[in-house]
């Protein structure tokens, strides 16, 4: 089963790869472009990925498939017990979530997304498109996702820790 996944997994991503690589997709870009110029092109790229997303998640969930199994949404692990509580009763009707890790979460989220958004904008595209334009040779993509990666360790092993303490999570 895990190495059928895996495969299906790398065919997938060849195909994304693929489709991102001869589209010019940048998330990031196509908003930039719609404020800046009000051109569409690449945003509707944007609401595509939401549209997929979206029906991929419903599909996968229709068949009982990895959605159910994903690490974040499984009672089990108690470092994400109250993620998978709060995706199960987002709005604590049922008080059983306790609201400082929900919070912690949405700070550490918010953090993040504000940090990516801020270095996706002065390098000129999203991480996706980065990808993309390293796998094609460019070395300014390539440092990029080098910084990217690290960065994400440095968040992980570092600042993530200390905002947990800080929240007491």
């Amino acid at each position: 089963m895990g190495l059928t996944i895996s495969i299906a997994t790398l065919i997938v991503g060849f195909v994304i790869g693929y489709m991102g690589q001869r589209s010019g997709l940048c998330i990031i870009g196509g908003i930039r472009n719609f404020y800046l110029t009000r051109d569409t092109y690449l945003l509707k790229g944007v609401l595509a990925i939401i549209i997929v997303a979206g029906a991929g998640f419903i599909v996968t969930s229709l068949v009982g498939g990895p959605a159910q199994d994903f690490p974040a949404f499984s009672e089990g692990i108690s470092e994400v017990g109250s993620l998978y509580n709060a995706c199960k009763d987002p709005l604590n009707i049922n008080n059983n979530t306790n609201n400082t890790n929900i919070l912690s979460y949405i700070f550490l989220s918010l953090l993040g997304g504000l940090g990516l958004g801020i270095f996706s904008v002065l390098a000129i595209g999203c991480p996706f498109r980065q990808h993309v334009r390293t796998s094609e040779g460019d070395k300014g993509s390539f440092a990029y996702i080098i910084g990217f990666y690290l960065a994400a360790l440095v968040f992980g092993f570092t600042i993530k820790p200390m905002i947990t303490i800080i929240f007491g999570v």
